[in-house]
């Protein structure tokens, strides 16, 4: 018989420190471990921060002073509409800071502008509220008189132009962006009139030739597209300059290059828009209502403009250079494949159909190529290319020759407006066939 002996008081010491020992062992294998997790995390959080900071950096987020930037001497305005534009660039970029910035699709709308406050605010309060930043690229001299798209009205004795820094403060919004040109845009007549400057001209039997805005639009073009890479690359992915006569819808410009083309705005060049192959010492080229192209395109451009040569005189050579009276459209295709070996390309649909137009949409949908013949429109276009009723995809881009502010509001509510509206009722047929197209696939109605 196996007799039961009592621990003695040492024993059941040594047991309780024993077991005490044990779990502050797994205690602090279980802090060791955890504390090591939390390092690995830290130290991976840290690189992440890093690689994006690199990130934003080589994709232009560039620093400058003051001295250098033209916009310092721009005029702030307390105007709602446009802080309103500001506020939702601002909010936009704070929200995204930790998010990978390929995927967003910002749009920047750039306006080549001469100063116009109803057309201004027109834009601003239809389609431009809609993109993700906008700016009015403006010429650095402000006239008195009143524009009738491209035709100076001026009353007799109320003549007056001078720079825009001897307004008052507080006279521009501060989305209008002021670039210093080496040549004037006010002097210009009608074809015939002879040019002088801040004189009515008058043929032979006294009646006045119409003054008209002159054609330097390359001049403005590179310069304002310089600017832009220099101080607002880091506001968008997408880059597009609107003709201030051409209806935008921003939305399915993201539709477009996203959904449809899935391209990728820092790794890839992008150049498109309607294409125009009518010309041949040159090129094909995009037309000018609304021309956009990558960040990765804008930022290496920018760079080819500030370093080509500057006053040539002559005509058009097929060189990427600064020169008089040269075309917009055919410069910008030069400079491109010339140094960066970019094409243009067509903004179609599968169905062939444009996304922009070059003319009023109720017009281009009656456009038939079969009994118009191959005119300059239709000349380079693909056979299979969509014409009248299938001439203009139900997603479009940009609509455009709408050179009144009254036209640019009735495409709001063509578009946007209340379903059956007013506006839209008197549509012929056609268009409001297009029109409810157009809402459908946007999701309007």
């Amino acid at each position: 018989m196996v007799k039961y002996r009592r621990p003695n008081n040492d024993e059941d010491d040594s047991r309780r420190s024993s077991r005490s020992s044990s779990r502050f062992h797994i205690l602090s294998m279980t802090l060791i471990v955890l504390v090591i997790v939390l390092s690995l995390m830290a130290i991976h959080l840290s690189q992440q921060i890093v690689m994006q900071q690199h990130y934003n950096f080589n994709n232009g987020q560039r620093k400058f002073t003051a001295a250098s930037r033209t916009s310092s001497s721009v005029r702030q305005s307390d105007a709602a509409i446009t802080s309103w534009s500001e506020k939702k660039s601002e909010e936009e970029s704070s929200n995204n800071n930790n998010s990978n910035m390929k995927s967003m699709d910002r749009v920047y709308c750039m306006i080549p502008f001469i100063w116009n406050e109803e057309m201004y605010t027109t834009i601003m309060e239809t389609w431009g509220k809609r993109c993700d930043s906008i700016y009015f690229l403006t010429d650095s001299i402000v006239g008195s008189g009143k524009l009738k798209g491209d035709t100076i009205i001026e009353e007799e004795g109320e003549e007056e132009y001078k720079p825009y820094w001897e307004y008052p403060t507080n006279t521009f919004p501060n989305n209008v962006i002021f670039i210093n040109m080496t040549r004037s845009w006010n002097d210009c007549y009608d074809e015939g009139g002879r040019r002088r400057n801040r004189n009515k001209v008058k043929e032979a039997n006294h009646q006045p030739k119409t003054k008209k805005v002159c054609r330097h639009i390359w001049e403005k073009m590179w310069r304002s597209w310089v600017y832009v890479a220099e101080h607002h690359i880091a506001k968008a992915e997408w880059f597009c300059k609107v003709d201030y006569d051409t209806f935008f819808f921003p939305q399915n410009l993201k539709y477009y290059v996203h959904d449809y083309k899935h391209w990728d705005p820092y790794t890839e060049y992008h150049y498109f828009g309607h294409l125009i192959q009518s010309r041949h010492d040159g090129p094909p080229m995009v037309a000018g209502a609304a021309v956009c192209w990558s960040h990765k395109t804008l930022t290496d451009i920018a760079t080819v403009y500030r370093n080509m040569p500057m006053g040539y005189t002559g005509g058009f050579r097929g060189k990427c250079e600064d020169r008089a009276h040269a075309t917009e459209e055919a410069s910008t295709s030069v400079c491109l494949h010339e140094h960066l070996n970019i094409s243009a390309y067509p903004a179609r649909d599968e169905n062939m159909r444009e996304y922009i137009t070059l003319d009023k949409y109720k017009d281009v949908l009656t456009w038939n190529r079969t009994e118009q013949g191959e005119w300059w429109y239709w000349k380079g276009k693909p056979t299979n290319a969509g014409q009248m009723e299938n001439a203009i995809t139900s997603r479009p881009i940009g609509i455009h020759k709408y050179k009144a502010t009254s036209e640019i509001r009735e495409l709001e509510q063509h578009f946007y407006g209340p379903r059956d509206n007013e506006e839209i009722l008197k549509l012929k047929p056609h268009a409001r066939e297009y029109v409810m197209k157009v809402r459908k696939a946007m999701g309007i109605d």
